[in-house]
């Protein structure tokens, strides 16, 4: 696990430094000691210097902005580039809340940095306080191939979306613990898994279960306790997540495994299977051709893997709860290598369901309307991305390769499983626009359960 926000070398921790960065080497991958002005980045250079995984910024704090102008440009630059250390460039940013810098230098003083990070290609980390609106609006205006995060986000909707639709990280730090957060702690379900990342701003802001006491980086792991438990996943899952999206951010090294593409990729106690690329939907919220890594792995695949490849890392099928043919793109694009690597999941555990996520469209894929009948036995359940309740809204959200008789084949498909057997649910996002009660209804209609998951904003979204 990586802290991607502490202050390591702040007088705090004058006492027992050496012991906490040597707790710190022994239990996380990482740490970023972040710095508030020149002669403080200097001291965050100076400890990361002196340890193996703790790393340091350069940056002047919105509070510091006062003290410092334009013409301290090339000051900056030069002591970002004075040690391969620095990773990013921050904490800058704005701050309203205390306005001890005045707003006009805080702008001019956050426009240098990013002017800087532009020319360092060095990402940056996001400081905002009472301010997430002009935080917004600066995003979208200066932040066009800029790389960063927005460190201990604090749950502002518009601020949010502003960030995701520059590509940018959210971090989340100890106060999505604290109990009356619960706003904060919903908009966790509406960032990608490829965008998130945790924090402790130690000395400050520790979580719940330490409250109260002073913040330390390997209190991280309470963090991301709470956030596994919003999203649904366990803490090693969270841990594997953040700390590639950690890695990718500040450019330090992946180890082989998680940089390798991904056959099969195990969330929770469910193992998933990743046959394709290929996809004949480009649906408008898809990450496919945008992000290769979901949920900390690359699921990316440069070739197509033949079936005992798959069988062999899947090992002893019956240890999953479930295993589902869901990856980068459509099972059924590669319909034999489904069916074969099926046959010997159920050859070795009859028991354990197996699931297909879909997007409905096998029979036009395959060209062969008797698909469902060679699965009997095989697969007892699909999942089947349909995302519209209406034909119109389907050829405008999904936008289907084979274009005309894609909707009324899809729906062919999900009743045809139903009366065959299978357990059908069926699925949509729900983005922008989305109607959910007619969704409901037509599923109804179907006679199969629905699910709706939440719009994990990656990118502007075009009305």
């Amino acid at each position: 696990m990586i802290d991607t926000h502490a202050h390591l070398h702040f007088p705090q921790f004058d006492p027992d430094r050496e012991e906490v960065v040597k707790e710190c080497e022994e239990k996380l991958d990482a740490v970023i000691t972040v710095g508030c002005d020149l002669e403080d980045s200097k001291k965050a250079i100076k400890l990361a210097e002196s340890s193996k995984n703790i790393y340091a910024t350069v940056g002047i704090h919105p509070h510091e902005a006062e003290r410092y102008s334009e013409a301290d440009y090339s000051r900056f630059v030069e002591l970002a580039r004075s040690s391969p250390r620095v990773v990013a460039l921050g904490e800058m940013g704005l701050d309203f809340y205390r306005n001890l810098s005045s707003k006009a230098k805080q702008y001019e003083i956050f426009k240098m940095q990013v002017e800087a990070a532009k020319e360092l290609n060095l990402p940056v980390v996001i400081h905002t306080r009472n301010a997430a609106s002009e935080m917004a609006s600066f995003i979208r205006e200066n932040f066009n191939g800029v790389r960063g995060v927005v460190h201990c986000f604090s749950g502002e909707k518009e601020l949010l979306e502003a960030a995701l639709d520059a590509g940018l990280y959210i971090s989340y730090s100890g106060i999505v613990t604290y109990p009356k957060n619960s706003t904060l702690r919903e908009t966790l379900k509406y960032v990608p898994s490829s965008r998130l990342l945790v924090e402790t701003d130690c000395p400050y802001l520790a979580p719940q279960p330490v409250r109260g006491k002073r913040n330390k980086p390997t209190y991280v792991a309470y963090t991301a306790k709470v956030i596994a438990d919003v999203l649904g996943l366990n803490f090693t899952d969270v841990d594997r997540i953040t700390t590639v999206n950690a890695k990718r951010l500040f450019g330090l090294p992946l180890t082989a495994e998680e940089s390798k593409e991904r056959l099969v990729y195990q969330v929770g106690d469910r193992l998933y299977v990743n046959l394709t690329g290929k996809c004949p939907c480009s649906c408008r919220f898809c990450f496919r051709g945008v992000e290769d890594y979901i949920l900390g792995y690359n699921l990316n695949l440069s070739r197509e893997p033949i079936p005992e490849e798959y069988m062999y890392r899947i090992k002893n099928p019956g240890v999953y709860s479930e295993i589902v043919f869901c990856g980068y793109g459509e099972p059924f694009e590669r319909f034999e290598a489904l069916k074969k690597v099926a046959q010997w999941i159920k050859k070795f555990s009859k028991d354990t369901p197996v699931r297909v996520d879909t997007c409905g469209l096998g029979y036009l894929i395959t060209g062969d309307e008797t698909v469902l009948d060679q699965l009997k036995g095989l697969v007892d359940s699909f999942s089947v991305s349909l995302n519209a309740s209406s034909p119109e809204e389907y050829y405008r959200v999904v936008r289907p390769r084979f274009g005309p008789g894609s909707w009324e084949s899809a729906l062919k498909f999900i009743k045809d499983a139903k009366e065959k057997g299978f357990k059908v649910t069926v699925t949509a996002v729900a983005y922008p626009g989305f109607d959910a009660e007619p969704f409901k209804r037509l599923a109804s209609e179907l006679g199969v359960e629905w699910r709706i998951r939440p719009f994990k904003r990656f990118k502007p979204w075009e009305e």
